[in-house]
């Protein structure tokens, strides 16, 4: 998104029509994402800060929806003061002008929003253009679902921010849950949440049509148990990122601590790494292996382990090939002896013998009979009944995997299990030639703690693996009773006639599921690195902050210094603080991958001079593709707009008249002399 105008007429301080180009535009080999706008306190910053909000969410503003009667309040304290009058005018407007991507192409889209005066209240006309073509058929509830889409009302507080409250998202339990939000709803989980609700509650209306209560209770057990497990799932999963985040920072220290003894140790330290270097071979080839065995398992070692019943059912294949045959032959010779039954029966057949009727039917019933006993097959298979269906090619691909399983599978499995063996055993002398290698006093502390830390990873490692166990036995569970569950439906489904929607629905639901599992987790590794970049970017002392742990259940994240000591949100101080909150969205709008623009009024806050420095030189110039700033002369001061003029496209100043009382736009900004950016 690209917020290219804003426009106001007669709206707060501004009289008459207002403009204000926001589009930023490009250096010499640089983007320049800095629009300024500068004013004193009173002279309409917030109103353009509102401005743009109200236009675009109206009564649902931010993440609070106005009653009807305040929202017109609301509003009516922002239409324009006549000078030397208590009235204000009869109407007002916002209109904001903005560019969105969708696959690729670019679409402009202008939203206005206007109010009227009338006696009994206020009334709101919206009118939105997309790419200059009025969207005539558009209601309000339609942009307010389009609006939402492209920015969430609860993360528009995040990109549309007041510098001075910001630091309010490094403070409490709420916090967290609102980042949560937030996060989810950047990376579109919030949408995939939805959608499985909705597909949920598609399969739950369906099931209730079903007339037979006693499908309708398995099914509903069947989901109970489902519902039960995912929970306990999400419970280990959840246990299991805690388990691995320590896990990762025990290995960050120990992995620091050898490349201490590597610089301290000698031949030591190079003999243990080439053993280590080793055991991570041997535990890709150890897990190599046994994904082999795994995958064997899950295929054709199940008819493997039951070698009588596999030949049983070879042979019955075997005899109603056999029967198949037998009934294509017999009906065969049904049709023929048929034809010549009628041919004997013919007049034709006689011509030129001299025979009575008689003896013409008494030769016919003996000719049929021999011919019967001929031709007709065996009666073996008369009584005969198949169990199955099989077309000749179900039937030789069947017996081709019955034959695999009996003579393939139990060689493959005694191989993979025989080498895996080798491995486990190659890697136990390993670990026992790296525990056993010397020590002298020189770097027996070192070794020390790296005992105690390979003696804590190893605990971790054994719990993480105990609990893969875990997880592998629900995820087992849950599928054996998704199979049931599927069961269940296809017999709802034959009974009632239930339409292919709910078999893709459930299928969708597992596969959107699996989706937001994974995409979180990995996305929430990123913003971990990422937001430790941005805070220390930031963050006056350099190298402070050497870990942080985000929590994935509430979100909660936590500080680490170099000496892994967490620090407490509250113990920052007011800048800290602030700067904290600020490399969150830094790091929210990197990992989402949105191009959302900033808005940000009272940009520097209670921020010190060396804060304020590095958010004028990192943060401004480089957090997003545009960058609006509503600042005073003490914020942006002349020093700091001199840093920030290469990333400046446009500079305006609000100046109001206290005669006049309205605003007036300037371009530049406070200082004549350094008027340029934006100006004619």
């Amino acid at each position: 998104m690209l917020v290219t105008k804003l426009t106001l007429d007669n709206f707060g301080p501004f009289r008459g029509t207002q403009v204000f180009d926001l589009r930023p535009e490009h250096g010499t080999g640089y983007h320049k994402p800095v629009i300024l706008i500068g004013g004193k306190n009173g002279t309409g910053k917030t109103t353009l800060f509102d401005a743009i909000r109200l236009c675009l969410y109206g009564a649902n503003l931010g993440d609070y929806r106005f009653r009807k009667k305040d929202y017109w309040n609301y509003v009516s304290g922002y239409f324009h003061l006549i000078a030397g009058s208590p009235l204000h005018v009869s109407c007002a407007a916002v209109e904001l002008e903005f560019e969105h991507s969708d696959l690729g192409v670019i679409d402009t889209y202008t939203v206005k929003r206007s109010w009227y005066r009338r006696r009994t209240g206020i009334k709101e006309s919206l009118a939105v253009s997309k790419n200059n073509v009025v969207m005539k058929d558009l209601d309000v509830q339609q942009w307010q679902d389009f609006v939402n889409e492209l920015i969430p009302p609860g993360i528009s507080q995040l990109f549309f921010f007041d510098g001075e409250k910001i630091q309010s998202l490094a403070e409490g339990d709420k916090t967290n849950i609102q980042l949560k939000d937030a996060f989810r709803s950047l990376l579109g989980l919030s949408m995939v949440d939805q959608l499985r609700n909705d597909l949920g509650i598609f399969v739950t209306k369906q099931i209730k049509i079903s007339k037979e209560s006693g499908i309708n209770e398995q099914i509903t057990e069947v989901l109970a148990e489902i519902k039960q497990l995912e929970e306990c799932n999400l419970i280990k999963l959840q246990e299991r990122a805690q388990k691995q985040s320590y896990y990762d920072r025990i290995l960050g220290k120990i992995e620091r601590l050898e490349l201490k003894l590597s610089s301290e140790g000698g031949s030591f330290a190079s003999k243990r790494d080439d053993l280590k270097i080793r055991k991570v071979q041997l535990e890709r080839e150890i897990e190599a292996e046994r994904m082999r065995i795994r995958e064997l398992c899950s295929s054709l070692f199940p008819f493997a382990l039951t070698p009588k019943y596999c030949l049983r059912l070879k042979n019955r294949i075997g005899e109603e090939g056999e029967y198949w045959q037998w009934k294509s032959t017999r009906a065969l010779v049904s049709e023929k002896i048929a034809e010549i039954e009628h041919i004997v029966g013919s007049n034709k057949f006689w011509d030129n013998v001299t025979i009575t009727s008689d003896q013409k039917e008494m030769i016919a019933d003996k000719l049929s009979a021999l011919i019967q006993e001929a031709f007709t097959p065996s009666s073996r298979f008369s009584n005969y009944v198949p169990m199955h269906n099989f077309s000749p090619v179900e039937q030789q691909k069947v017996l081709i995997w019955l034959d695999e399983a009996l003579n393939v599978v139990p060689e493959q499995l005694r191989n993979y299990s025989n080498q895996l063996e080798k491995l486990v055993n190659e890697r136990r002398r390993v670990e026992q030639a790296i525990n056993s290698a010397p020590e002298d006093e020189q770097i027996l502390p070192i070794i020390e703690e790296l005992n105690k830390l390979n003696q804590d990873i190893g605990q971790y490692g054994e719990q993480l693996k105990n609990l893969d166990e875990e997880l592998r036995r629900i995820e087992w569970k849950i599928q054996e009773y998704e199979r049931r569950k599927e069961n269940l439906l296809d017999s709802l489904r034959s009974l009632q006639d239930l339409s292919v929607q709910l078999d893709l629905a459930t299928k969708v639901q597992a596969v959107l599921k699996d989706y937001s599992s994974h995409l979180q987790a990995a996305k929430l590794s990123e913003f971990r690195q990422v937001f430790l970049g941005c805070f220390n970017q930031l963050l006056r002392k350099d190298d402070f902050i050497l870990d942080v742990e985000v929590d994935l259940d509430d979100f909660s994240i936590t500080l680490y210094t170099k000496h892994n000591t967490p620090i407490p949100r509250d113990k920052l101080s007011e800048g800290e603080k602030q700067i904290f909150a600020v490399s969150l969205l830094w790091a929210l709008t990197i990992c989402s991958g949105r191009p959302l623009p900033f808005i940000i009024d009272t940009p520097l806050g209670r921020l010190d001079s060396d804060h304020r420095e590095r958010i004028v030189n990192e943060f401004f110039p480089k957090a997003s593709h545009q960058m609006v700033i509503l600042s005073t002369d003490t914020e942006i001061d002349r020093e700091y707009f001199q840093d920030l003029i290469p990333y400046v496209s446009k500079a305006y100043c609000l100046e109001f008249d206290e005669k006049e009382n309205s605003t007036k736009v300037v371009p530049g900004f406070f200082w004549t002399d350094t008027r340029e950016p934006g100006g004619d």
